[in-house]
C-alpha cells in the first residue's frame, strides 16, 4: 500500500460523498413511527449487522454495527456459520423501535436470527427472542432527498484481517446494497472504516467476485487533520449479499437528476 497525504479539499472534489451532507431544506430523519428493522449477520471472529435498508421513512438508512448475542449466542452463531458454507444468516427484531435510537444511548434491542433471509423461502430460526449489544457503531448515514450519487464507485471498508468487508455506499434510488468481503494484495492491514473508492468506475459497475482492483482508501483521522489517502490492490474473494429490487423505487420525495 501506498500513503499519500492529500488537503481536505483536495480530496472533495470529485472523489469525497455528496450524501454525507446533511441539507437544511428537508426534515432530519427520526420522526418517523418506529418500525421493524431486518439486518443482514456477518462475520465469525467479530460479529457485524448491517441494517437492510429501503428508500422509506422507517427504512431510509445505511446502518451498520459491531455486535454480540451473547456467550452462547455467539458461540451458536458461529457454529451453524462453519457448518454453512457459503449463506447468509439475517436478524429480525422482535421490538419495535425507531433506527437512529441505536446511533445515540441505546446500546441493544431484541431479535431472532436466522440461517437465511428471514423474509425468503428456506430460512431457518438459529436464536430466539435474543439481546443483540452493540459493541461498536461501524458506519451510519440516512438517505436525503437532495443527496447526489458518487462520481466513482464507492464502498466503506470494515472488519480485519481474513473478515475484511466492503459495503457498497448506498444513495439515491435506483441503487443497490452489496456486501463483499476482500483481501489486500499485499498483505498489509487496512484502515478500518475507510472509505474506498474504485477510480474510473461509476456506480453501475459494481465489485464482482475474483476481480483485482485498484482503489483509494480515504482515511478521516479527525478534527483539524488531513485525510490520508492510500492507495491499495484488493481481491474480491466473495460476494455475501446482493440487493436491488428493494432499493429500485423511493418514497422520500424528490430525487436528484440522475
Amino acid at each position: 500500500m501506498t500513503r499519500k497525504r492529500h488537503s481536505v479539499a483536495a480530496i472533495v472534489i470529485g472523489t469525497l460523498v455528496a450524501a454525507v451532507s446533511a441539507g437544511e431544506t428537508v426534515a432530519q430523519p427520526g420522526h418517523e413511527a418506529p418500525g421493524f428493522h431486518g439486518m443482514l449477520v456477518l462475520g465469525a471472529d467479530r460479529i457485524y449487522a448491517s441494517h437492510l435498508p429501503m428508500f422509506t421513512p422507517q427504512h431510509r438508512y445505511q446502518g451498520i454495527w459491531q455486535v454480540s448475542f451473547g456467550e452462547e449466542g455467539d458461540q451458536a452463531y458461529r457454529d451453524a456459520r462453519a457448518a454453512d458454507d457459503g449463506g447468509i444468516f439475517t436478524l429480525a427484531p422482535t421490538e419495535t423501535f425507531r433506527l437512529p435510537e441505536l446511533t445515540g444511548p441505546r446500546g441493544s434491542f431484541r431479535a431472532d436470527v436466522y440461517v437465511g433471509h428471514f423474509e425468503r423461502p428456506g430460512h431457518r430460526k438459529l436464536l430466539d427472542d435474543v439481546t443483540v449489544t452493540l459493541e461498536q457503531q461501524v458506519h451510519w448515514h440516512p438517505f436525503l432527498p437532495e443527496h447526489a450519487r458518487p462520481q466513482q464507485l464507492t464502498y466503506v471498508l470494515f472488519g480485519n484481517g481474513d473478515e475484511t468487508w466492503l459495503a457498497h455506499w448506498i444513495s439515491v434510488a435506483p441503487d443497490y446494497d452489496q456486501i463483499v468481503k476482500v483481501t489486500a494484495a499485499s498483505g498489509h492491514p487496512l484502515p478500518a472504516l475507510a472509505q474506498v473508492i474504485v477510480p474510473d468506475r461509476d456506480e453501475a459497475q459494481a465489485l464482482r467476485p475474483g476481480e483485482a482492483v485498484a482503489v483509494l482508501l480515504l482515511q478521516d483521522r479527525g478534527a483539524g487533520t488531513p485525510i490520508e489517502v492510500i492507495s491499495a490492490d484488493l481481491t474480491v474473494e466473495a460476494e455475501i449479499y446482493l440487493e436491488q429490487g428493494e432499493l429500485s423505487f423511493s418514497e422520500l420525495g424528490d430525487e436528484p437528476s440522475q
